[in-house]
C-alpha cells in the first residue's frame, strides 16, 4: 500500500505532532508500506531528515492558536486555509496518480471543505481519503446529560452532510480517536464515524533509565507533561501542592511540571510558574527534542494528569498513553475518557475535577499505594503497545466503514 500522510501541524518539532508522524512512518514501513508526508514548506531541517517529506503545504494549523468561525475574522481565516490547503495539494496531486490513500492526520473540522473539493476533482482516481478529527464539536451541559452546539456550528454541520452527496463518497472516511468524539460527531450530523487508535510508541527507555540512576537515589517524581493551557488544569496542580506542602508523612517527593508559558484564566487571572515556589516544585522548560521527552518518562514514577473535565470528557491524552507504554500509574480526572483507558489499559486514582483538595487526596493515595499500581500498569503495558500501535491502525483503516455506508 502508498500512503500520503497530510500532517497540516508539521512545520516545527513544537507539541507531538513530530512524534505522532514518525511513530506511523516507522511503524508502516515495518509492515511493508510506502510511506510519504506532506508537510510546511518551511520546515525544519530536522523533520525533512528524519522523515520522507514532500514540503508543499503554505499554511499550517495551531501556529496561530484556535480561532472562531464564528466571527468575521475566524470565518475569514477558515476561508483562506481552505483554499491555501486545496491548491497546494490539488497542484501536487495532479502529477502524482502512485498513492492508494491519503491520509489526513490533525485536520481541523473547519477545513473540511477543501478535502471534499479535492475528493471530487480526483474522483476518476481510486484514492481511499482518511480524515482524523481530534477535536470536540459541541459542548456538554454541567450535569453532562445534554450535548449542545452552537449556532455558529451550522457551517461545519453543512460541511459534513456534503460529504455523503460526494460522487464517489465510498472512498472517503471521517474518523477520530475515541468512542465519546464518535458519539458526538453522530449526534451532530447524522454520521457515524469510524474509530482509529491514535499511534504512540516508545523507545527503549533502559539507556535513558541508566542515566538517571547514575546518579544517587532521588525522590520519587511525579511528572506533567505537556503545554500549559487552561484545559490542562496545571493551575489545578499548583494548588493542590500548595496543599501538599506540609506533607510530613516521611515520602520523598518531587513534583516535575513542565511549563510552556503563562496562561489566562477565565475570570482574567493568569496562571504563573511563580505562584507556586514550594521545594516540592521543580518547573522545567519545553522540549526541543523527543529524547527529552523519552528521559522524563523514564525518570518518572507517577504521571499527573490535572486536566478540566469540560476538554476531556470525550478527548484523548498521548501523554496518558505513553505513560501507560512505561507502566506509570496515574492520578487523572474522573468521569472523563481517561476514567475508561485506566480501567482497560493502565492503573492509577481518579480525583474530582477541577477539586485541589480531591487531586492532592488522590496524589497521596497513589505515592502511597505506588508498588500494587505499579504492578498492575505493568501487567498491561504489552497489551496497551499492541493497541496503539501502527499495525494496529493500519489494520483499522484498511477495514473502515466507508462514509455514507
Amino acid at each position: 500500500m502508498r500512503i500520503l500522510i497530510v500532517e497540516e501541524a508539521l512545520k516545527g518539532l513544537h507539541g507531538h505532532w513530530f512524534q505522532y508522524i514518525s511513530d506511523i512512518v516507522q511503524g508502516g514501513r515495518e509492515a511493508g508500506y510506502e510511506i510519504e508526508v506532506a508537510v510546511h514548506k518551511d520546515a525544519c531541517p530536522e523533520i525533512l531528515k528524519a522523515l520522507p517529506c514532500r514540503p508543499i503545504l503554505s499554511a499550517t494549523v495551531f501556529e496561530k492558536g484556535h480561532y472562531s468561525a464564528g466571527t468575521l475574522s475566524g470565518l475569514k481565516r477558515v476561508v483562506a486555509h481552505n483554499r491555501s490547503l486545496y491548491h497546494d495539494l490539488a497542484a501536487f496531486l495532479e502529477s502524482e496518480d502512485k498513492y492508494d490513500v491519503i491520509i489526513a492526520t490533525t485536520p481541523r473540522l473547519d477545513h473540511l471543505l477543501a478535502y471534499e473539493f479535492l475528493c471530487r476533482r480526483f474522483r476518476n482516481r481510486r484514492w481511499q481519503w482518511v480524515l482524523i478529527f481530534v477535536e470536540s464539536v459541541g459542548r456538554y451541559s454541567a450535569d453532562y446529560s445534554k450535548l449542545y452546539f452552537s449556532k455558529k456550528s451550522l457551517p461545519l454541520k453543512f460541511a459534513l452532510k456534503l460529504s455523503r452527496l460526494l460522487p464517489n463518497k465510498n472512498l472517503f472516511s471521517l474518523v477520530t480517536e475515541s468512542e465519546g468524539l464518535a458519539r458526538q460527531f453522530e449526534r451532530f450530523c447524522g454520521i457515524r464515524f469510524g474509530l482509529v487508535p491514535h499511534v504512540t510508541s516508545l523507545p527503549d527507555l533502559g539507556k535513558f533509565r541508566a542515566k538517571a540512576n547514575s546518579s544517587a537515589s532521588g525522590p520519587m517524581i511525579l511528572g506533567t507533561f505537556g503545554f500549559t493551557r487552561y484545559d490542562k488544569g496545571v493551575d489545578v496542580l499548583q494548588s493542590a501542592i500548595k496543599l501538599l506542602s506540609p506533607w510530613k508523612n516521611g515520602t520523598d517527593v518531587r513534583f516535575v511540571v513542565q511549563w510552556t508559558g503563562d496562561y489566562q484564566m477565565p475570570d482574567g487571572s493568569w496562571a504563573r510558574a511563580d505562584a507556586v515556589t514550594s521545594p516540592l516544585v521543580q518547573y522545567i522548560p519545553p522540549f526541543t527534542h523527543s529524547d527529552e521527552y523519552f528521559e522524563w518518562i523514564a525518570r518518572t514514577d507517577i504521571m499527573v494528569l490535572p486536566y478540566r473535565r469540560d476538554f476531556y470528557y470525550d478527548k484523548l491524552s498521548r501523554v496518558a498513553i505513553d505513560a501507560a507504554l512505561a507502566g506509570m500509574p496515574l492520578v487523572y480526572p474522573a468521569g472523563t475518557w481517561l476514567e475508561g483507558f485506566v480501567q482497560e489499559h493502565a492503573a492509577g486514582i481518579a480525583f474530582e475535577p477541577e477539586n485541589p483538595a480531591s487531586l492532592a487526596a488522590a496524589i497521596q493515595q497513589a505515592v502511597q499505594k505506588f508498588p500494587e499500581l505499579k504492578t498492575r500498569a505493568d501487567q498491561k503495558k504489552q497489551p496497551t503497545a499492541e493497541a496503539f500501535s501502527a499495525r494496529t491502525f493500519f489494520e483499522t483503516i484498511a477495514a473502515l466503514p466507508r462514509c455514507g455506508h
